[in-house]
């Protein structure tokens, strides 16, 4: 039988924007992380109530302070229904994907860590001004260099 995986011993989550006690009233900058010792991370963009169509956009960055973000296309698939887990379609390339004027909607976005420029170790994802959204992200890394019980940090 296929073993699944477990994040919290071979993945790393990163909190990028915590859902915000009101909707957004202006753009959001994600945090900044390492894939410098990751192969792979899956960036989940939650949109809940409200109306407005906000889009995500994702930064290679040379820095941790986002030094040099230069926006890259990357592959995405959206829940655009109140269904909760029924994605649109496969996997898409773009440079942005927006959530749409649905509320309760996510943004599945899928990146290699081969797929960055060289000199560009870090990402950033940015969530467009909009207002009347409550807005979340998280982004969880696999393919560690290193496993270890307790991995370290990737927000410098």
């Amino acid at each position: 039988m296929a073993k699944g995986f477990v994040t919290a011993e071979e993945g790393h989550v990163v909190l990028v924007e915590p859902p915000p006690g009101t909707t957004l009233a202006a753009a959001l900058s994600g945090a900044c992380f390492n894939m410098e010792n990751w192969g792979h991370v899956t960036i989940i963009a939650m949109g809940g109530a409200g109306s407005s169509a906000n889009a995500l956009t994702i930064n290679e960055c040379t820095g941790p302070s986002g030094t040099g973000a230069t926006a890259m296309t990357f592959r995405y698939a959206k829940e655009s229904s109140t269904g909760g887990d029924t994605l649109d379609a496969a996997l898409a390339w773009a440079s942005t994907a927006s959530l749409g004027a649905t509320a309760n909607v996510f943004i599945v976005a899928e990146i290699d860590a081969d797929e960055l420029t060289d000199g560009y170790q870090y990402i950033r994802p940015d969530i467009a001004a909009g207002s009347g959204k409550a807005l979340a992200c998280v982004a969880i890394l696999s393919g560690g260099r290193y496993q270890e019980d307790i991995t370290a940090t990737v927000i410098a």
